[in-house]
């Protein structure tokens, strides 16, 4: 608990949207305040496909870390139900094997063949249907 989340939707109406959560225990709440801005998001050949900036700092708001901090990456999918995003299918996703910083081009490797390899900058994500960008940890 305890993360901010940035969400790739592809909703019922066929668009893709940049979502805003926090997690509050095991459950993702959904933030009206989304930090996310130049929003692309395309569905094609079932992947979903997004891209989104936000700001590096957010003063005075505890749901949207501090990127100039160094944080481990998540990375989770799963199905969304009338837009609204629903458990993600896996017990352990993949997270990221130390912290990492946006300011530093670097590969994330996750070491199972099942999981893409991944690029830390921008925040650009490209994972089959529903997409989590999750940074938790502590710096």
């Amino acid at each position: 608990g305890g993360d901010d989340v940035m969400a790739c939707v592809h909703d019922d109406n066929g668009r893709v949207r940049i979502q805003h959560f926090y997690n509050v225990g095991q459950w993702a709440k959904e933030i009206q305040r989304n930090p996310a801005r130049d929003e692309e998001g395309v569905f094609e050949n079932n992947r979903v496909t997004c891209r989104f900036k936000r700001p590096v700092n957010v003063p005075r708001e505890e749901t949207i870390v501090d990127l100039h901090l160094s944080w481990y990456y998540l990375f989770a999918w799963g199905p969304a139900i009338q837009g609204s995003i629903t458990r993600h299918d896996i017990d352990s996703p993949p997270v990221s094997e130390r912290v990492v910083s946006i300011y530093k081009y670097e590969d994330i490797f996750m070491p199972s063949a099942a999981y893409q390899t991944f690029s830390s900058p921008f925040c650009l994500l490209l994972i089959v249907a529903l997409t989590f960008y999750l940074l938790m940890g502590t710096p």
